[in-house]
Parts: structure tokens; sequence; C-alpha cells
């Protein structure tokens, strides 16, 4: 990466739990008031931050030779990204000849936000989300002791309560923009650099010196959290596993907002490799009202395990296995799986209703990915279901080439709910060996 900024006022919330009494005010952090934290955690509360990289900055993943017929290497590079300001609708782009946010993209027009209405003492051009974390809802870092099943299904309480390291999210924020561009060079020879800066695209007619490549630009203007405020939560723990002990991770994912993702560009956008696009503000693919909810591993039975495949048939390839740990087959680790219930259970205690569906389960382990909302809809006549022109909901392409009136084709809204994984395990098969 070549340039970059990275703003905030961070302030650390005097929020910590200290031995002596709770001070009433703010006040700065001394080497002898840190000695007497408990260990109960650190409180950041972040107010008017931002993350932005240059539009010339990014991150590339880089393919190898492909092995088969039909199968072309790709380089994947990811450029600008940027954490702004989603509370206003104005913003600007990354070519910076501004953006248009009165089509039909509104506030999803601009993938960098410019304003802050929240705070009247920020100049018209700031960045910042005014509270991303506000000190009455920080992010908080700390260690933690869970009561909970281990993988032999016994009851961890107590003493034997394992320590888990965790980042827990805020469960609201004021509304943030995040944005990036992306560029995928495809059928770049091994042991070959990439093609010059400015190379024009082989699609558009070109000939020698040009490159195969797709650029395109995302677009997410939402929160780190459910619609419900639910946070998201990253934990750390050794995982319980008696057997073979190793780094666990449980990751609670949350998201809700709006999404666009675009590749047309205007009629004066160089379209050449490794230069600024300068896209259209309103085609693409939208999203709007998502609501996404998806728990990775639970404490203590379940985690997500990083290993390198040792088998001794891909050693050379730096083959490895992620894997969402197996659900032990033990009566009290499903009945906390499936319903919340902890410790020793009592037959029925994960009743069914008169439908035949849980009565009460577990909304932690449930996950959840809703495009749309459904509120008002009726299922069953579909009755409030989006128009197939709407763009205030659901799912929908934009091609401002045809006429206003069929420039929009709504595909409805969707969910996927009950997203409960008992085990998930992908390894790595040496696609690229050289």
């Amino acid at each position: 990466m070549r340039r970059n900024s990275f703003t905030t006022n961070l302030l650390l919330a005097a929020t910590l739990t200290l031995g002596a009494a709770q001070a009433q005010a703010l006040t700065e952090l001394s080497d002898d008031s840190l000695s007497e934290v408990q260990g109960m955690g650190l409180a950041f509360a972040l107010d008017n931050f931002s993350i932005r990289f240059a539009p010339t900055s990014f991150i590339e993943l880089t393919g190898t030779e492909a092995q088969g017929a039909g199968w072309e290497r790709g380089d994947a590079r990811y450029y600008g990204l940027s954490l702004t300001n989603g509370e206003a609708v104005a913003g600007t782009d990354w070519y910076g000849n501004g953006c248009s946010t009165t089509g039909i993209a509104g506030a999803l027009g601009c993938p960098l936000g410019n304003a802050n209405p929240s705070n009247s003492a920020l100049t018209a051009n700031a960045f910042g989300v005014g509270a991303l974390a506000s000190p009455y809802d920080p992010y908080v870092l700390r260690v933690f002791q869970y009561n909970g099943h281990d993988y032999q299904g016994n009851f961890l309480s107590g003493a034997s309560r394992p320590t888990v390291m965790e980042l827990i999210g805020p469960s609201n924020t004021e509304t943030w923009r995040w944005g990036f561009w992306g560029e995928l060079e495809v059928d770049r020879q091994v042991g070959q650099p990439s093609a010059d800066i400015g190379a024009a695209n082989c699609l558009d007619g070109a000939a020698s010196g040009c490159a195969r490549f797709l650029q395109s630009q995302t677009i997410i203007r939402g929160k780190p959290t459910t619609v419900d405020g639910k946070p998201a939560i990253l934990r750390l723990m050794q995982t319980a596993d008696s057997a073979d002990p190793t780094l666990g991770i449980t990751y609670q994912s949350a998201l809700s907002g709006d999404f666009r993702f675009s590749v047309r560009q205007k009629n004066n956008s160089p379209d050449a490799l490794h230069i600024v696009p300068d896209f259209d503000d309103n085609e693409g693919m939208y999203f709007k009202n998502v609501d996404a909810f998806l728990p990775l591993g639970t404490l203590h039975y379940q985690a997500i395990t990083l290993n390198a495949v040792r088998d001794g048939s891909n050693e050379a390839t730096g083959d490895f296995v992620i894997e969402l740990t197996r659900i032990p087959n033990d009566r009290d680790i499903y009945n906390h799986f499936y319903c919340g219930q902890t410790g020793v259970q009592a037959p029925g205690s994960c009743a069914l209703d008169a439908d035949g569906k849980i009565a009460s389960p577990n909304e932690d382990t449930r996950g959840y990915v809703r495009w749309g909302d459904f509120d008002g809809v009726n299922i069953a006549t579909g009755a409030g279901l989006p128009s197939a022109t709407a763009t205030d909901n659901g799912i929908f392409f934009v091609n401002p080439s045809e006429t206003p009136a069929n420039q929009v084709t709504n595909i409805g809204i969707s969910r996927i709910e009950g997203m409960r994984i008992h085990h998930l395990k992908i390894t790595t098969l040496g696609a690229g060996v050289p």
C-alpha cells in the first residue's frame, strides 16, 4: 500500500473496573491507575471516526498457475478501502469529479461520505462517522469467563470455567459507509509482472500491450449490528477438546443496511489497468434493507480452528484446513444449541409448540440473512411485495441505458432463516501447484 489515512478522536473510556472508587468523570489514565485494573476490560468510544486509503492504494491477491483445461489465472486487487460517514446523503467518489445523489442510487451513489450533520462543528468536507461507538455503547475488549459445556458434555462453572478473550461491538451506531473499488486481471502469466499501469482493456478492441480485466465498485451503507441490535463479537480461546486443544475462534457476524455492486463506467472513464475509474452513479445490483446475523461457533463446544494439511500428500503445496468443529453428540449440548438450556436437562425441556416447532429456540445460535424488509408483506398472498420497479426495498438491477420506465428490474425480497451449522470443513487442494 502506498498511501493511507487513519483518523479518529479515540476516547479510552474511564469505565474500567478499578479496585478503588469509580471516578465520576473521564480522566487521563496513569500507570498507577492501570496497575489497579482488575481485568474487567477496556471500553473504546470512537467519535468522528474514519478510515481512508488513497484511491490508488491496494491489497492484492495473487493467483498461481491454473491446473487443467479451461482454467485461467486471476489476480484481484482491492483499492481505496474506506469507512466514512453515512448519515448524510452527500458524498464524493475516488475519481475526483464528484458523484450524483439525486438519481436512483441516492445515498448509494457515492462511495465516500463527506458530511456529518450530527456535529455542526465539523466542516462540510468532514469524513468521520459521528458515533461509530458512543461512550454509552462502546467497543469492549476484555477477558471473561462464561458458564457452558465442553466437548465432552461437561458443564463448566465456577473455577472450571476457561478464560476467553473477546471484542464486543456496540449494539447501535451511526450509519457508516464502507466503499472500495476492485480490479480482477485474468490470464496473467506466471513469473511475469502485471501489465503496465494504464494498459488498455483488451475487451475494448486494443491489441498489443493490453490486459484482460474487470473493474468494479462496492458500496455498503449501514451498521455493524442487526436491525434488532445484535452486535458483532469476536472471541479467542483454547478449545476445550482435551484430546487436541488448540486456538479456537468464534465470530458472531452482524450487519444491516443497503448494498450496491456496480461495474459500469462513464464514457470518459479511463478503463485502464491500475487507473482510478469513474463509475456510473446509478448502474448496478442493489440490495436494500439487508439484515444478516451469522454465529460461527459456540462457547465452549464449537470453534473455528486452523491447521495445515499433514497427511503427507499435499504438504509441499502449503494446503491448509479451516474447520468449524463438529457439534458433540451429547444431549445437553443439543439442548443448548437448539433451545439455550444449560446444565443437566430434564426430558421435555426442548419442547415443541402446536406447529411442531421448537417453542423457545436459542436465538444466539440461529442465524439468518434477509434481503429486504418483510414488514407489511403477506407471504401467502404476495400482498405488499415490492413492485417490478421499486427502489426502496429488496433486490433489483439498474440499467441506465434503458428508458426511465424500464431502467429498474426488481426481483423481489428473499430470506434464509434458522441457519445452524453443525460442522463445516474447508480444505485447500493445491489447485495451483507450480
